[in-house]
């Protein structure tokens, strides 16, 4: 298990979903709390609403970066480089989940080792949550998003 689930632990006792988390995480480096943020994250579990549709490490993450650097309001521009930052995150996610022959939650879950139950499975999908989080930082870090001021 990587060390960044003992962190989350807590999280994930409370429920709280994979896409949840990546945008619990981007919040907290904000200094940002927004329960409706992350109660509308909540719709991207499991593939959306368990339909078997893409993973909520990719939603979730992209919801993560436009939290950052998207337009949140009147008066306020994206990042500049918004859309190369996106399309840098879902290419990234593409080529880390293609052994697992797609994005689709399902897919990603199985390639991990998805629980009796079909649903994923908290720890084995927390090594890739741990990835994608450090990818977001990368990728925040690269495009020198301003994370004061937004959510």
């Amino acid at each position: 298990m990587h060390p960044m689930m003992l962190e989350l632990l807590p999280w994930v006792r409370q429920g709280y979903c994979c896409s949840q988390l990546l945008l619990l995480l981007m919040l907290r480096i904000m200094d940002q709390e927004s329960a409706p943020v992350v109660r509308a994250a909540q719709g991207l579990c499991h593939g959306i609403g368990q339909s078997d549709g893409p993973c909520g490490l990719l939603t979730g993450g992209a919801c993560a970066l436009s939290l950052a650097a998207g337009k949140g309001a009147e008066g306020e521009e994206a990042h500049p480089l918004f859309v190369p930052l996106l399309h840098d995150y879902a290419a990234w996610f593409e080529e880390r989940t293609a052994p697992y022959g797609g994005q689709r939650c399902g897919q990603v879950a199985a390639g991990l080792g998805a629980a009796s139950d079909g649903l994923p499975d908290p720890a084995a999908c927390g090594n890739l949550l741990a990835e994608c989080w450090e990818k977001i930082v990368e990728l925040v870090e690269t495009y020198d998003v301003d994370l004061s001021g937004k959510a």
